[in-house]
């Protein structure tokens, strides 16, 4: 290769004497997921485990609490599982989370107990495990209780809230237990393997579990939820042998880790904090992917997941995931961006799982979206193809060009788009406008327009035109936007001009449409007084007379997770790593406190938006991508050439990129300081940091 050198719910309990089992089947990949509940910051509300076709809240501050599961299209969301020890709730001293389950430790006199709540691997069900082991010097009678209630509903709408119950599920005897349900729906409940009592109009079972010294024994609690047959199948599968059942959940999730680092690369830093960081962002990748039946994409990824938050698929957040998706899953990729054209997103911002449908209004970015989703996938993947695909009768390369040039009469000399009065960008909250005619948003257009004419070419259809306008596009935004004095760009709307001091404008570098002033201008206002602070962005300048201290993602005391991300890899490609590496370092915390990212994190404190049922979103996966393509400078081009330029931060001289797999191609970066190493196959070329090298086909 030449190189060239250039700049749930149905329940089973089963009690029997053996040790513990779990911890050999979880691969050191999978480990690098897992967070101790000491460095976790989110509260039980936002708290809880997925496993593909199944989430619950677990009450993490208890030993054994289950509070709601979403199985889609199934829910019970006020469903509640509480396992009691010697006639009471017993704390949980400490805990371990990992994607799929969650490990509780506590005490009761001599005896310890260590619960394991897990989401089965392919099936609606959910499984606790709770071992007891006697440490005193005589034996130990544990009374045990178990309670179970909730309703039970299937549901068709899965959009922004988590999708509530409301159906009752009247209890009724059953072989070996009770079984809760109606209209079709089922929650078996049932005991196996222990002597127990059940009471069946109370969904309610007890037992007494008899340790000698010295001794461990553990109980299985199965819950399946779902269509009568589905769920009383799923119950008697995981029952039959329920440590075999988990053991080959944790074997399912470490093949997936695996999987996941022979997609994307692995990261070494010689500051742990950015390796955390890099690690905690791809989970995010795992977490928000369901291979649901009933779903309308197999496999199919949501913009949220954990206790059923926003299992819709919003394009404004799949959309940010538009470089590291195509690598990680490229068929999905592909699958995705086809239905959101088949879908109206001119008039609407996301799809329903379920049905298809689109719904909700439209949001004004949706088109930088589409448009940067289909470049970055066609470039990272090589499929042109996708050009030529039918979609409602429009090829794709059609309608890039109709999402590119939309609201823009191209008959006409280019001019700014009025985007109304909707509120639908930042949603702001106070009353202070920022609408209309906005600066960020005909900026992106730039972007677009050459996004479109690459694409254009590429499928032998050149379009000159959309460069064109793109140019003047450049020349029209400072002259009529710009605000020298202030240094920041105007928005205009019902005959006013005024400034919002918005993290959006940052969005505008390394695009092109910027100058060398307005480069200068807004990166005047991003210090400490303004835009940051000890832990983060603000998404408004905190002189921003707009400025909510209620509103984290967009009003100000924090930002949407993907904001900073993206915006550290715009400014590396801008060529502005010293300010990209400050606003990462800042953020490094998000790797080490929180076990997944919600939709966004607080600047000025160690904390996360609480306000929100998106405690898990799929751009989260955007802070790897911005080691990937801005930290480490990956650039795919139009003939399949890959460029490495890298910004090492000060603060992690060295680090390097293993396993970064680009058209089936495997390039390893590493940096050492000044200087670094490209190897592809037999390949291998040294270079100074500030020299960037091209690897072409």
């Amino acid at each position: 290769m030449p190189w060239l050198s250039a700049a749930l719910a149905a329940f089973v309990v089963v009690a029997v004497a053996s040790p513990a089992v779990g911890a050999s089947s979880i691969s050191p990949s999978l480990r690098l997921f897992g967070m101790a509940g000491e460095r976790n910051i989110l509260d039980e509300e936002q708290f809880g485990i997925v496993g593909g076709r199944l989430t619950c809240g677990v009450a993490h501050a208890d030993l054994s609490a289950v509070r709601g599961v979403w199985a889609p299209p199934y829910v019970s969301s006020d469903l509640r599982l509480d396992l009691r020890f010697f006639g009471r709730s017993l704390p949980a001293e400490r805990y371990e989370w990992l994607p799929m389950q969650v490990v509780r430790h506590g005490r009761c006199g001599g005896v310890e107990v260590t619960t394991t709540t897990l989401a089965v691997a392919g099936s609606r069900a959910l499984a606790l495990e709770a071992e007891m082991r006697n440490r005193g010097s005589s034996a130990v009678d544990v009374p045990l209780e178990l309670a179970f209630s909730g309703t039970l509903d299937s549901r068709t709408e899965w959009e922004f809230a988590r999708p509530s119950s409301a159906t009752p599920a009247p209890s009724r005897p059953a072989a070996g237990g009770v079984e809760r349900g109606r209209g079709g729906l089922c929650m078996p409940l049932r005991t196996v393997g222990a002597d127990g009592t059940w009471d069946a109009e109370g969904s309610h079972w007890s037992a007494v579990v008899r340790l000698r010294p010295g001794q461990a024994r553990r109980v299985w609690v199965v819950l399946a939820m779902g269509r009568e047959a589905e769920a009383r199948a799923e119950c008697a599968r995981v029952a039959a042998d329920p440590a075999r059942a988990m053991d080959a959940t944790r074997r399912h999730w470490s093949r997936r880790a695996e999987g996941l680092f022979q997609r994307l690369p692995r990261l070494e830093a010689s500051d742990p904090r950015l390796t955390a960081f890099y690690n905690r962002s791809l989970v995010h990748l795992l977490t928000n992917r369901w291979d649901v039946p009933e779903f309308i994409l197999q496999p199919y990824y949501s913009t949220g997941s954990v206790k059923g938050g926003c299992v819709c698929c919003y394009l404004w957040n799949y959309g940010e995931v538009w470089e590291i998706l195509p690598l990680d899953d490229p068929a999905a990729a592909r699958a995705h961006i086809l239905h959101y054209l088949k879908c109206d997103i001119s008039t609407h911002f996301a799809f329903n799982p379920v049905n298809g449908a689109a719904f909700g209004p439209w949001y004004p970015v949706n088109q930088e979206k589409i448009l940067g989703s289909i470049f970055h996938y066609v470039r990272l993947t090589g499929d042109t193809a996708l050009l030529r695909e039918q979609v409602n009768g429009r090829s794709v390369l059609e309608w890039v060009v109709h999402h590119a040039t939309l609201l823009d009469d191209t008959a006409k000399p280019v001019a700014m788009i009025d985007y109304g009065p909707s509120n639908s960008h930042l949603e702001l909250r106070r009353g202070y406008p920022y609408n209309h005619v906005m600066p960020d948003l005909n900026g992106r257009r730039y972007q677009g327009y050459l996004w479109a004419q690459s694409l254009c070419e590429l499928a032998g259809e050149p379009k000159p035109w959309l460069g064109d306008r793109a140019a003047r596009l450049k020349a029209l935004l400072k002259r009529e936007l710009w605000d020298a004095r202030a240094r920041w760009f105007a928005f205009e709307g019902e005959g006013k001009r005024d400034l919002r001091w918005t993290i959006q404008m940052y969005k505008l570098f390394g695009s092109g449409v910027l100058d060398a002033e307005q480069e200068e201008g807004l990166l005047s206002h991003l210090n400490d007084r303004e835009f940051l602070s000890a832990y983060g962005m603000h998404s408004l300048a905190k002189t921003d007379v707009a400025y909510d201290p209620a509103d984290v993602d967009n009003g100000g005391p924090g930002a949407c997770t993907c904001f900073p991300p993206q915006v550290i890899e715009k400014l590396c490609r801008a060529g502005r790593p010293a300010e990209a590496a400050d606003l990462l370092e800042r953020i490094l915390w998000w790797g080490e406190r929180l076990p997944y990212w919600g939709d966004s994190i607080v600047a000025e404190r160690i904390d996360t938006r609480h306000d929100t049922p998106l405690q898990c979103t799929l751009d989260g996966a955007t802070g790897a991508q911005a080691v990937i393509f801005g930290l480490f400078g990956i650039e795919v081009h139009a003939d399949g050439s890959v460029t490495v330029d890298p910004h090492p931060p000060a603060y992690s001289p060295r680090m390097a990129l293993k396993g970064l797999r680009i058209r089936g191609r495997t390039f390893d970066v590493r940096v050492d300081g000044g200087r670094f190493t490209v190897r592809s196959g037999s390949g291998v070329v040294r270079s100074l940091v500030g020299a960037a090298v091209t690897a072409r086909e």
